[in-house]
């Protein structure tokens, strides 16, 4: 099958397997693997030339310090440009990745011992820094609708009033692709700060909607700017994960003081390369986004239309951010469907039980590939679904 929008990036998936990166490299070559959060598409001009200048001086010794390195100005100006949120320089801080500042933020901002809760499915690494920060995860599954998912916001509020004092949100929501609704997110903020509780929202995903409006929690107005800590990153709109280099915005003035008590050891590591390549991202990067955006919609819309080719559009539902597809395979009877699809049919999903209770009977399915992937995936996962009805 061939598809204009993917040559237009002169670019192929046996390109992306050539990068020996773990997409492509866990399964062998008969199998399609949809499993890993990255884009089989080629870096940005303004990375790969920032990348290549960086190597031709040999820039991989340590890192500029932050405020030397020009590097939270040009991330304050784009959360707040761009991504909706007013922020200075002197607000944001610099990590390797998200998930580290999930587990300080849990231990510097709310009190020792306090559960967390987490809204589910969700980010599956989640769990992992919850428990790093030596607290309890208390999943509380969203509710399932018609048009999508959204927050439970009474059980919420019912976990917050028996001691839990952060909720750990995904916003847009990784695997079910939502982007909440500024009335949910003010809803939220209302019981948060009525409890004295914390909200930090991991907004990786944000540059990657379809036409859907997003409103970043810190500024839904209110008290949400002070009881929040929200998380961001070139890494995944620009697929750049291997860089290593995140971004956190501290917009409570007091949590400052907290931060800056951390030993280096906690937040350490960034790459002097993701410091470029973050700072050419956003910059310089919102045409190849545009361009990746157009792509990924094509892919979108495709997923949809395969299913319903195969009478089985009920299994898709076209997320509103992300490239991520979260695929109803309750229909095969079994708790985790993952398993089964690739021992079956050779394509390789994520588990939906991974993500969190609600995730039992579904898979994560990463669109960001060749039209001819997606083609040949469905079709494989249709004829299973179809066979187990029959």
């Amino acid at each position: 099958m061939s598809d204009a929008r993917y040559a237009d990036f002169d670019w192929d998936v046996a390109r992306s397997r050539a990068r020996g990166t773990k997409r492509w490299s866990v399964y062998g070559p008969d199998v399609l693997d949809l499993t890993v959060a990255e884009m089989d598409l080629p870096i940005a001009p303004p990375i790969a030339t920032a990348l290549a200048d960086a190597v031709r001086r040999e820039t991989v010794g340590y890192p500029v310090p932050a405020p030397l390195s020009g590097l939270p100005e040009i991330a304050a100006e784009w959360l707040s440009g761009t991504h909706g949120l007013a922020a200075e320089a002197g607000e944001i801080r610099l990590l390797p990745e998200l998930m580290r500042g999930i587990t300080h933020s849990i231990r510097l901002f709310t009190p020792a011992g306090s559960p967390v809760v987490v809204p589910t499915p969700t980010y599956r690494s989640f769990f992992g820094a919850v428990e790093l920060a030596d607290r309890a995860a208390v999943e509380v599954p969203m509710l399932r609708e018609d048009d999508g998912y959204r927050l439970d916001l009474d059980a919420i509020d019912a976990e917050l009033g028996r001691g839990a004092r952060t909720v750990l949100l995904c916003h847009p929501a990784n695997p079910v692709g939502r982007v909440f609704t500024p009335r949910e997110l003010t809803e939220l903020a209302e019981l948060v700060e009525r409890h004295g509780a914390r909200v930090i929202s991991d907004e990786i995903h944000a540059p990657l909607r379809y036409g859907t409006p997003f409103t970043p929690y810190a500024a839904v107005g209110g008290t949400a700017r002070n009881h929040s800590v929200t998380l961001f990153s070139a890494t995944k709109a620009w697929n750049i994960p291997g860089l290593r280099c995140g971004f956190l915005a501290l917009t409570n003035p007091a949590d400052h003081a907290k931060w800056a008590k951390l030993p280096g050891a906690a937040t350490g590591g960034i790459s002097p390369l993701g410091m470029l390549g973050s700072a050419a991202a956003f910059g310089h990067g919102a045409d190849w986004l545009r361009q990746a955006l157009r792509f990924l919609s094509g892919n979108r819309a495709l997923l949809g239309e395969l299913f319903t080719a195969a009478g089985l559009p009920e299994l898709y539902t076209a997320p509103e951010a992300t490239y991520l597809a979260w695929l109803d395979l309750r229909a095969l009877g079994v708790a985790d469907p993952a398993a089964v699809v690739l021992e079956k049919t050779g394509v390789a999903t994520t588990p939906g039980p991974d993500h969190g209770r609600g995730g039992d009977g579904f898979v994560r399915l990463n669109f960001a590939t060749a039209p001819d992937v997606l083609e040949d995936a469905v079709t494989r996962i249709a004829k299973l679904v179809a066979t187990g009805r029959a």
